[in-house]
């Protein structure tokens, strides 16, 4: 085991100062249940993941609602196990953001089935946001954004928030921060390679809840349709995973903590999630930065 993994015995205490750095800010992983995360930052062969996770976080991206649309009794089960203090966001199913056909209403119908089902972590207060994460490859256009308003709208209409992920370049416009803000929809800022097409990180915020995610720099690794190429789909899914095989650098952290005390200013409250979940680098370098903000109080890079 590695030197900066959690004690192996999953009754060990919380370390003071990480697992709550500043009320403002949450600082987690997207998705948590990963086998090569054991032995790393769960013991070994860890049966129970989310209780271990909790000692650590409080803060979690759920992400398996990408390929399965979220079910009542999954979010009833997941509240009852929730430790004090714990917050979720949700990303939406794939036929809310990457169908393509831009049918409001279909998108309307699908989020309100979403509010629905996560309505358990709503009413005890962990529900965070909704996540829309669109496709590299989706560019700006009239009927994409109407389609985004509609379905986002949904959502607040319920009292839930909702964040929109823009990957392609071509929404890194002034117009589309205001329709946001205009209807009440948060921007989710987040960290990828720079390639020339990719919509850069910056410190947005369109709502009073910050949203930013931190999917590493593989740039060699990171293919430009999003999905790696053709084959089998184990040879699929070692592309998609190479892509966030990525640990940032105790400097690239820094810099991230500092971009956070930027958003922490301009919002009530902020969710940071580390995606880079290969090796659980994404445990190491939440830790990690963790620690950067409870050294600095919140107040980092000053």
């Amino acid at each position: 085991m590695s030197d900066w993994s959690p004690a192996p015995d999953s009754t060990a205490p919380r370390p003071e100062g990480v697992a709550f750095v500043l009320p403002q800010v949450r600082v987690g992983t997207g998705g948590y249940s990963f086998d090569d995360w054991d032995g790393r930052f769960y013991p070994p062969a860890a049966r129970e993941r989310l209780p271990f996770y909790q000692l650590y976080f409080s803060f979690l991206e759920l992400n398996h609602t990408f390929y399965q649309e979220p079910l009542l009794q999954q979010f009833a089960e997941l509240e009852r196990r929730s430790k004090v203090g714990m917050l979720y966001s949700v990303k939406v199913h794939r036929d809310v953001s990457h169908k393509g056909t831009w049918d409001a209403e279909a998108g309307r119908s699908l989020m309100l089935r979403h509010a629905a089902a996560v309505s358990p972590l709503a009413e005890s207060g962990r529900f965070y946001s909704f996540l829309i994460q669109l496709d590299e490859g989706v560019e700006r256009g009239r009927k994409a954004l109407d389609y985004l308003l509609t379905a986002g709208s949904a959502a607040v209409s319920e009292g839930l928030d909702v964040h929109i992920e823009f990957r392609n370049r071509t929404w890194h416009q002034e117009a589309v921060l205001q329709a946001l803000k205009d209807a009440g929809i948060g921007i989710c800022n987040t960290d990828l390679p720079q390639l020339p097409h990719m919509f850069p990180l910056r410190a947005y915020a369109t709502t009073a809840k910050a949203y930013v995610r931190y999917c590493g720099r593989n740039l060699g690794a990171w293919r430009p349709d999003g999905h790696g190429a053709g084959g089998s789909p184990a040879e699929r899914s070692r592309a998609r995973n190479a892509r966030y095989d990525y640990l940032y650098s105790p400097r690239e952290l820094e810099e991230l903590a500092i971009g956070l005390e930027v958003m922490r200013k301009k919002t009530d409250t902020v969710a940071a999630v580390f995606k880079n979940h290969v090796g659980a680098q994404a445990a190491r370098n939440a830790l990690t930065l963790m620690r950067l903000l409870a050294r600095s109080g919140g107040d980092a890079g000053r």
